[in-house]
């Protein structure tokens, strides 16, 4: 061990520390309402590899304990959706790091390379270090402080990092720095953006965090942080600026000392308040070398941003001067209006501007133009251009006089939406920054060309609706919802104003599963209801084909829209699954789903077997029987509807209660935050008109006590901001 110690030793095995460590972040997350970072499934990506490169060497791949999975596989199995999203989540932003092969690279070294111990030297340990320059925060000489620097200044690797993070702070530098300064805070927290993002203000996380300074969602908006479809200021580097430096500013208000600041900063302040009174400290570094003090993450976060911090006081020693890294110029930007619906890629081109510059320097419009509604609209232009853009508002209303603005309706995707405006779905994608229905939320405003005609609909798009048998009481009707990638529960109960268990009940649905686009559903609503005024593309009865789910008529009419017909085959002796299916086009598997028995069964001589045959090819065939029961037609032919001050809510027939239908407690957006918990609840749950009748509670009801216990012993938290 270098010079002189603290003694600060952890005493569990390095290996169990870590899977403490893996543990605490998880709590971190729970605790301080941010996502737990994925870890454990890390997407990695070839060195030198840009996000648009698809060579083989450059596949982002998923570590998964031994395995390198390729990430484009798991994401088509996952439907585009994030690992771990539960069925309340429609669209997660996809994660945005061009640095993530060499963060991979960082976080290979911290968990090999430093120390499993919590040593602090009084003084610098090594000579050269007696000879750095320190800056404004607090150095406290521990292992982990030596150990960055040393990669930083020796490793390849580590190089290769701090002098692109230096190259890019050349651009924001002395703006942030006077923010900070503005704000009443150490100029030196800007090495807290180098360490979070690497000064790019277009980084997202894999767990929602975003911008130079990776604020969650939640945090961002306690601190004026707008995000919408079309805007999301946490990207924006001087808002964003402002809003952390007052946010860090707060948090040394509340701790006292910048160490804990940064700490509740990485982790969340819940966290680390729940820390300080479980162990009894206020010091970092003892809660550090306690078990379960602090998630390891953060405990790295404190000296790798102070070893950041080191070495822009001492460019020289860490062969990061200007001769040796050439830092991007310092961008001084100018503001101008443009009105709504601006292309910024069509302001680059007008100003002859490196159109990824103003794109950067207006990373806030997600989109790559300003909204369609509302404006004029504030425009950052490098300032020698200012000049060039007099005069440029009139050219740009007149580009975007061609456009017109469509409200989304929940129930509309990217196609729907083409047809009734009469263009091209590429055209609403291209205008709209779209890349996912999913992403089409109830109300957004969008972007369409103007004067099209709508293109007519198409023969036999009227949709097919499968579904239970439900007795509509007077006064009310039913009508039907096609869901899209955009329908989350949520979603559909506050659009039709009933609750989400009343349309579980009404369409047999697994309040578990997620629901899947293309489902037909079917809402008791009053007669008075109206889709368009609620925001909601729904169908009239007259205007679907309306069967109950399993029936006779159900099977006729879908294998009908496939030109197919259901008939019946009488075996033979010797008839196998197979050799049926070839004299029908259909395989072994065919017929052994059709009939619900095993491949291997064989036919008794007489038994009259269902196939699915060619319209006019029914030779040979018999009149097939009618299919069996169907497991919760009960249920839902029993299902009625009452009027409460809510709305229509289901009531479950008594006879029912204790099978699992009954029984599911509906997944809520709060009770699935934590995937994988979200199971079967096996005690009875309580309609609305049942409440008080029992003491049974429903899962909710026990999310609010045990977040009111918790509330107990510690306080209420904002949403943490991201590990680096």
């Amino acid at each position: 061990m270098r010079g002189t110690l603290l003694s600060r030793r952890r005493s569990r095995p390095w290996a169990l520390q870590r899977a403490i460590g893996a543990v605490c972040v998880c709590l971190a997350a729970g605790l301080a309402g941010a996502p737990a970072p994925a870890s454990a499934a890390a997407p990695t990506r070839a060195p030198g590899a840009s996000e648009g490169d698809d060579s083989e060497g450059a596949v982002v791949r998923d570590v998964v304990g031994p395995l390198r999975i390729a990430w484009a596989g798991r994401d088509t199995v996952r439907g585009g959706r994030p690992d771990g999203a539960t069925i309340h989540d429609a669209h997660v932003s996809r994660p945005v790091d061009p640095e993530a092969g060499a963060r991979a690279e960082l976080e290979l070294f911290e968990r090999q390379h430093l120390p499993p111990t919590v040593a602090l030297h009084r003084a610098p340990p090594e000579p050269w270090l007696k000879a750095l320059a320190l800056p404004e925060l607090p150095v406290r000489w521990s292992e982990s402080l030596v150990a960055y620097l040393h990669y930083f200044r020796d490793d390849p690797k580590g190089q290769s990092l701090i002098r692109g993070w230096v190259k890019r702070m050349g651009r924001y530098e002395g703006r942030l720095r006077a923010i900070l300064k503005e704000v009443g805070v150490p100029e030196d927290l800007v090495f807290v953006a180098m360490a979070e993002s690497g000064f790019n203000p277009r980084r997202r996380s894999r767990v929602g965090a975003a911008g130079m300074w990776q604020f969650m969602e939640g945090t961002g908006r306690v601190y004026g942080l707008e995000r919408s479809f079309w805007i999301d200021e946490r990207l924006d580097v001087e808002r964003s600026t402002y809003a952390a430096a007052a946010y860090l500013k707060d948090l040394r208000v509340r701790f006292g000392s910048w160490e804990m600041a940064l700490a509740a900063y990485n982790a969340g302040y819940g966290l680390v308040m729940t820390s300080v009174g479980r162990y009894n400290t206020n010091n970092f570094w003892s809660l550090c070398e306690i078990e379960s003090g602090l998630p390891e993450a953060t405990t790295h976060y404190i000296p790798k941003i102070v070893a950041a911090a080191v070495v822009g006081r001492n460019r020289g020693a860490f062969a990061v001067t200007p001769g040796e890294v050439s830092p991007l110029a310092a961008i001084d930007y100018a503001e101008i209006e443009v009105p709504a619906a601006t292309s910024i890629a069509s302001v680059a081109k007008h100003l002859e501007v490196d159109p990824a510059l103003l794109a950067e320097l207006n990373a806030r419009y997600v989109r790559g133009r300003t909204p369609p509604d509302g404006g004029p609209y504030p425009l950052r232009v490098p300032r020698e251009r200012e000049r060039a853009a007099t005069g440029l508002g009139a050219r740009l209303s007149s580009e975007s006089a061609g456009l017109s603005t469509y409200v989304v309706r929940l129930g509309d995707t990217t196609a729907s939406i083409a047809r009734r405006v009469g263009a091209s779905e590429s055209a609403i994608k291209q205008l709209n920054g779209l890349q996912d229905s999913a992403e089409l939320g109830q109300g957004v405003v969008l972007a369409v060309p103007r004067g099209k005609s709508a293109s007519p609909a198409a023969a036999g798009d009227r949709p097919l609706a499968a579904v239970p048998a439900v007795l509509v009481p007077a006064g009310h009707r039913l009508v039907f919802f096609e869901s899209t990638r955009a329908t989350t529960p949520r979603g559909l109960a506050e659009a039709f104003g009933v609750s989400w268990e009343a349309l579980i009940a009404w369409n047999d649905l697994d309040p578990q599963a997620r629901i899947q686009p293309g489902q037909i559903l079917q809402v008791i609503v009053a007669d008075r209801f109206r889709g368009e005024a609620s925001g909601v593309r729904v169908y009239e009865s007259t205007e679907v084909d309306h069967v109950i789910r399993g029936s006779r008529e159900h099977l006729d009419r879908s294998l009908g829209r496939r030109g197919l017909v259901r008939r019946g085959y009488k075996a033979h002796s010797g008839d196998t699954l197979e050799k049926i299916g070839k004299k029908f086009d259909l395989s072994e598997g065919d017929i052994a789903r059709i009939n619900g028995v095993p491949r291997s069964y064989s036919p008794k001589s007489g038994e009259v077997m269902v196939v699915y045959v060619a319209e006019g090819k029914t030779r040979g065939t018999v009149a097939a029987p009618d299919p069996g029961p169907i497991a919760g037609a009960e249920y839902g032919a029993s299902a009625t509807a009452s009027e409460t001050a809510d709305g229509v809510e289901v009531e479950p027939p008594a006879d029912l209660a204790g099978t699992p239908a009954a029984e599911a407690a509906a997944s809520t957006a709060d009770t699935a935050k934590v995937p994988g918990q979200q199971g079967w609840r096996r005690s009875p749950s309580k309609s609305k008109g049942e409440k008080g009748k029992g003491k049974g509670k429903s899962r909710d009801s026990k999310a609010k006590e045990s977040k009111s216990k918790a509330s107990a012993s510690s306080e209420p938290t904002l949403p943490g901001v991201e590990d680096p």
